[in-house]
């Protein structure tokens, strides 16, 4: 029982260095575009379709967060955000609106590329231990709880100031459109 215990402590105490030297410890990656991109095998049904696409310009992944960007016209982002509307398994469905032009690029990059939109994926529980930290909590049990939350936060995010119009897109009725805070 106690070697149990001992084990059981010990995993815990390395998962909570692991989370919380998350800025200090993380890897990532860019995605060639050169190449149909396959990520975690528990993605939202038809993430995959809906990144490997031409039009996609640039992406990356830093630890369990992909973010990708894709340039195109009006009818390109709609067919997009109608094939993002029917992703299941997401928290729901955002459309975030940003002011200016957007710039594809990794946080190891110094100059980008212009893009017209970003889709970003992330697991919920990931998400949450993220949230929980930046918040100040260190409760194990807090971390390991919001850790297990299933599910995955994918957001698009467009600027408005591009070559795309957003009066042009036709954005389906289950997508929240929220302008950036």
């Amino acid at each position: 029982m106690k070697l149990n215990i001992r084990r059981l402590i010990g995993i815990l105490i390395s998962f909570a260095l692991i989370i919380g030297a998350q800025n200090v410890f993380a890897s990532g990656s860019d995605y060639p575009n050169d190449r149909p991109v396959s990520g975690s095998t528990n993605w939202p049904k038809g993430l995959d379709t809906l990144i490997n696409v031409t039009n996609r310009v640039h992406g990356f992944w830093v630890n369990q967060v992909d973010t990708f960007f894709f340039s195109g016209n009006a009818s390109q982002l709609t067919a997009f955000l109608r094939d993002y509307s029917q992703l299941e398994g997401v928290e729901s469905h955002r459309l975030i609106l940003h002011d200016g032009a957007g710039e594809a690029k990794s946080p190891w990059e110094k100059t980008g590329r212009p893009c017209d939109w970003e889709l970003y994926v992330v697991p919920k529980g990931w998400y949450n231990i993220g949230v929980l930290i930046k918040q100040g909590t260190n409760s194990v049990e807090a971390l390991r709880k919001a850790g297990q939350e299933p599910g995955y936060i994918v957001e698009v995010h467009f600027w408005t100031g591009g070559h795309i119009a957003f009066d042009q897109i036709d954005v389906p009725k289950n997508v929240e459109v929220k302008k950036e805070k």
